[in-house]
């Protein structure tokens, strides 16, 4: 769990991050980017999520013409725990809230045995 939140600070994660049993789930505020919008891949054991928004806007009042332009980027890198079973990553855009879950593999879980103190 923690090369996950390696590359986020602890400020940044309140009430975006939780753990479960069976998997972690990440959420990441990403306000007026659709599913479309956002491209997500895994690489090397790291989750790589980009995101890209362009609107243009063209008008006319009267006798006058204009033209509004927004554009919105949004780039960040993870590394997955050892246990990530990459293969079953899921994701779901919701309200401008990108979900993501990352599946624990039971078979990868830590090995945890106590040594006697003599």
């Amino acid at each position: 769990m923690n090369r996950l939140l390696e590359n986020l600070s602890p400020s940044r994660l309140i009430r975006r991050f939780k753990e479960k049993d069976e998997s972690y789930t990440i959420k990441f505020q990403m306000p007026g980017l659709s599913k479309d919008d956002v491209k997500i891949t895994v690489e090397d054991g790291m989750l790589f999520i980009r995101g890209e928004h362009k609107d243009e806007e063209e008008g006319s009042d009267d006798d006058e013409f204009w033209s509004a332009a927004t554009y919105g980027y949004y780039n960040t890198s993870l590394m997955l725990p050892e246990d990530a079973k990459v293969e079953e990553i899921k994701a779901e855009m919701k309200d401008g809230v990108l979900h993501v879950v990352i599946p624990k593999d039971e078979t990868k879980k830590k090995q945890i045995k106590e040594v006697h103190v003599g």
